[in-house]
């Protein structure tokens, strides 16, 4: 369940409301199937300077979904997660994005926040795989503020910063979406 949000603000989009809304404003979501295409995720990436890893890109044009509090099994902690909702498909990566821009220039690509938003997860886009996948990292935004939009824009600055989470995309997909 999550908030209902009848006017197209954050919460569920009407259109994927599965059922009425109840006293408390809440919702039960579904799925829908994604209208998103290859070009608007290459139009984004074309606008930030970026390349996604290919898993995650294909998690964003899996379908229109609302999983934006996952559980990681292996460290038992929340993740803000990237949401995929049908009024604005692209919206909640720009904004990330957008929030942590200076990263982008280190070499990092913001993608979830971990715990109760203490602090971006990015892709290690420095250390790509052959495939195409990204190790992830975790920053704790208390300490990257300090240090501005000039540092966090300098890899030798962001680095002592950045904590290892996951080998890829794949390993964290894994960790948060199977089923023990």
């Amino acid at each position: 369940m999550s908030v209902a949000s009848e006017d197209g603000g954050a919460g569920v989009p009407a259109d994927m409301f599965e059922g009425d809304v109840d006293d408390e404003g809440w919702v039960a979501w579904r799925m829908l199937p994604s209208t998103l295409s290859e070009s608007d995720v290459s139009q984004m990436e074309t606008e930030f300077a970026i390349q996604l890893p290919p898993l995650f890109r294909a998690y964003l044009l899996a379908g229109f979904q609302l999983f934006d509090q996952i559980h990681s099994s292996r460290y038992d902690q929340l993740i803000f997660n990237t949401d995929v909702p049908s009024n604005n498909p692209l919206g909640p990566i720009r904004q990330l994005i957008n929030v942590w821009k200076p990263l982008l220039s280190a070499n990092f690509i913001p993608f979830a926040q971990w715990g109760d938003g203490w602090g971006p997860m990015c892709f290690d886009a420095a250390n790509r795989t052959a495939d195409g996948d990204c190790p992830i990292v975790w920053m704790d935004h208390e300490l990257l503020a300090p240090l501005g939009p000039d540092k966090c824009a300098d890899r030798d600055s962001v680095m002592p910063h950045a904590n290892p989470l996951y080998d890829s995309y794949r390993d964290f997909f894994s960790d948060v979406f199977s089923q023990a």
